[in-house]
């Protein structure tokens, strides 16, 4: 059961805001994540700009790909995948992939992405996710998390503000790939833009794999949107600035 306590900061509706800065730490995360959320948001007129940290370069089981080849590849995959759900624009931070990420600089990065394209929310993997192994992932999202939480004052990251950018407050932060979600988003008119976005990025799922993929994420979304009425559904955790600081019961909100 929810606590009563939670109702003191409210929820914020994500189809109010006006700019979404949406960040993946891979190539592709933002389509199997979230792709569909993304596309009904677009659709619906929000600016939504895309941030992929890593370059996608460890990306495959084959030791004969040429690491600069598969960055590039990806990179490509993203932007057709992009064109079919939405996007006024795309940035790459181009950090190495493989696990090694360097949190404070990958923080630094986003937080200066925030404050140059000045999103009034921001949406990324959940870094709270049980038994997520991918440290990519739970950096990326931690990154994220506290780059939106703190980008308004000038003493966070002010390498930023030497560089000519100014703070700015985000007024929203949802994640995907969520096992707390409280914002279930119909899914069922962009289902298929978000499995033929999957579809584009060709060098990681093969088909076999991507036909696993597609088929798990839909029976997930199904099993998601039993209880309302419509179809398929995302699952995200959509939370305001204020749940990420000494709010104990954010999980639960």
């Amino acid at each position: 059961m929810k606590p009563d306590i939670c109702n003191f900061f409210p929820i914020p509706d994500l189809f109010k805001t006006e700019h979404l800065l949406c960040i993946q730490p891979h190539p592709d995360d933002l389509e199997i994540g979230a792709g569909a959320t993304v596309a009904r948001l677009y659709r619906a007129g929000v600016n939504i700009t895309w941030l992929t940290v890593t370059n996608g370069s460890a990306g495959t089981y084959d030791p004969s790909v040429n690491c600069t080849d598969l960055a590039r590849t990806r990179r490509y995959e993203t932007e057709k995948a992009a064109a079919i759900l939405g996007a006024n624009d795309l940035l790459w931070l181009n950090f190495p992939d493989g696990g090694n990420l360097p949190y404070e600089k990958a923080r630094s990065s986003i937080a200066g992405a925030i404050r140059k394209t000045k999103p009034t929310a921001v949406l990324v993997c959940d870094p709270w996710l049980p038994y997520e192994a991918h440290s990519d992932h739970i950096r990326t999202g931690l990154a994220a998390a506290e780059a939106a939480f703190l980008s308004a004052i000038p003493y966070f990251c002010p390498e930023n503000l030497e560089e000519g950018l100014t703070t700015h407050k985000v007024e929203t932060v949802a994640f995907y790939y969520t096992a707390y979600p409280n914002t279930l988003i119909d899914a069922s008119a962009c289902w298929d833009s978000k499995l033929a976005a999957i579809d584009c990025h060709v060098s990681q799922f093969p088909p076999e794999k991507g036909k696993l993929l597609k088929r798990y994420l839909t029976e997930k979304a199904r099993e998601q949107a039993e209880s309302y009425n419509f179809e398929l559904a995302e699952a995200l955790k959509v939370l305001s600035p204020n749940h990420l600081h000494i709010f104990e019961p954010a999980w639960q909100c």
